[in-house]
């Protein structure tokens, strides 16, 4: 028998405790956990470690089922800021995703959340 993996041990694990705060009415602010696959069963710290060459994160905001802004960030905040959401033509409700990259693999699954008039 020849069988083929996918290398679904190194893809990052999704995100955790994904929030989208409304900080102004013009502002919405996306904060999440970063999860590991190494080393994280520990009660020694208060952040789990890094198994990732680097740590980075890919954000999507969709509306209407098109993707209208795509980047990414090496924090586990980012701000949505009033020009961004006028430049991407973006008006509430709209959807945020968000993924861990792995330098290995690629991204992880993307968690997701609606932000709501």
């Amino acid at each position: 028998m020849t069988a083929a993996f996918q290398g679904n041990g190194l893809r990052p694990y999704a995100v955790a405790h994904l929030r989208a705060d409304g900080l102004a009415s013009s502002l919405t602010r996306l904060t999440w956990i970063r999860r590991t696959r190494r080393g994280g069963d520990t009660w020694q710290s208060l952040e789990v470690p890094l198994a990732e060459e680097v740590e980075q994160y890919a954000i999507e905001v969709i509306k209407d089922g098109n993707v209208r802004r795509t980047l990414t960030t090496v924090s586990t905040t980012w701000d949505y800021t009033l020009a961004m959401q006028t430049a991407d033509l973006v008006t509430k409700p709209f959807t945020l995703r968000v993924a861990q990259l792995s330098q290995a693999y690629g991204a992880g699954p993307f968690r997701e959340i609606a932000v709501l008039a």
